[in-house]
C-alpha cells in the first residue's frame, strides 16, 4: 500500500507498552500510527496532515482528555473519530468523555479485535456518490441509515455517532414501543463497560438535538417517567380524500 493512502491515527499516551504493540499492529492494517505526547501534539497533526482517527490513553490523572475532546469538536477538524481508552480507575471520566464528544470508549486492556472494529466503524458511511439517492429516499419520511450512519427526513441527513445510531436503531426498530435504559445499555455497548442510566440520557440529549437540526422532522423521543425513552414517529401524511 501506498504510505500517502495510509489513514493516519493519532495515538495521545505516555505508556510505551501501548504505542509499539499497537502500532506495529495498525501498520499490518493498513494505517498510519503516529505518536503524540501532549495536547498541542494532537491537534498539531490534525492541522497539519488531517487524521482519521484519535486514540486517547485516559487515566485517572488525565483530565485534559476532557479538554482536548471539547476542543477537536469546536475545530475545523471536527468529524474526526475520538476513541478513549479507558484504564482502571478513569471510569469517572467516562461520562465527561461521552459529554464532550467520544465516539466510543474502550475498556483496557483491550484487544486488537475491538480496536481495529471501532477504527474501521466510518469506512461503511454511505459514499458521497450515493448523497442524492439517500436523499430521494428520505424524501418520504423519516429513515435511518445504520451503515452511513444517517437519520434522514424530508431530504436532509444528518451524520450520527456509531454510539448515537444504536441507540437510535434500537429506538426506531421498536417504535412506539418503551425502551428500557438498561434494553438501550445491552444493545449498544459491551458487557465489560461500566456503563450506567445516565450516560443513556446523554446519548438521548445528543439525537433530540440530532433530530432537531432535520427540518421539519416531527419524529422525536419521548421520556417515560423512571421506565426509558419511546421513539416517536412523524405521522403519516394524510391523502385527499
Amino acid at each position: 500500500m501506498n504510505p500517502a493512502d495510509r489513514k493516519r491515527v493519532v495515538i495521545w499516551t505516555a505508556d510505551a507498552e501501548l504505542f509499539l504493540p499497537f502500532s506495529y499492529i495498525l501498520k499490518t492494517e493498513g494505517f498510519a500510527p503516529f505518536l503524540a505526547c501532549s495536547a498541542s501534539d494532537v491537534l498539531n497533526s490534525c492541522a497539519d496532515d488531517g487524521i482519521h482517527a484519535i486514540l486517547l490513553d485516559c487515566t485517572p490523572e488525565t483530565q485534559d482528555a476532557v479538554s482536548l475532546c471539547i476542543e477537536v469538536r469546536h475545530s475545523a477538524f471536527a468529524d474526526v473519530r475520538l476513541i478513549a481508552l479507558l484504564r482502571d480507575g478513569a471510569q469517572p471520566i467516562h461520562l465527561a468523555l461521552l459529554r464532550a464528544g467520544v465516539d466510543d470508549c474502550l475498556a483496557r486492556p483491550l484487544s486488537p479485535e475491538k480496536l481495529l472494529m471501532s477504527l474501521k466503524q466510518t469506512d461503511s458511511r454511505t459514499p458521497r456518490t450515493s448523497l442524492e439517492m439517500l436523499e430521494a429516499k428520505a424524501r418520504r419520511g423519516f429513515e435511518i441509515d445504520a451503515e452511513g450512519r444517517r437519520a434522514c427526513c424530508n431530504g436532509q441527513n444528518v451524520v450520527l455517532s456509531q454510539v448515537e445510531m444504536k441507540i437510535l436503531s434500537c429506538l426506531v426498530d421498536r417504535a412506539g414501543q418503551l425502551c428500557s435504559r438498561s434494553e438501550l445499555i445491552a444493545s449498544t455497548w459491551s458487557a465489560s463497560l461500566p456503563v450506567t442510566p445516565r450516560t443513556v440520557d446523554v446519548y438521548i440529549a445528543r439525537l433530540r438535538k440530532a433530530l432537531k437540526r432535520l427540518p421539519g422532522c416531527e419524529a422525536g423521543i419521548r421520556t417515560v417517567h423512571k421506565s426509558g425513552y419511546v421513539f416517536d414517529p412523524p405521522p403519516l401524511a394524510r391523502t385527499p380524500s
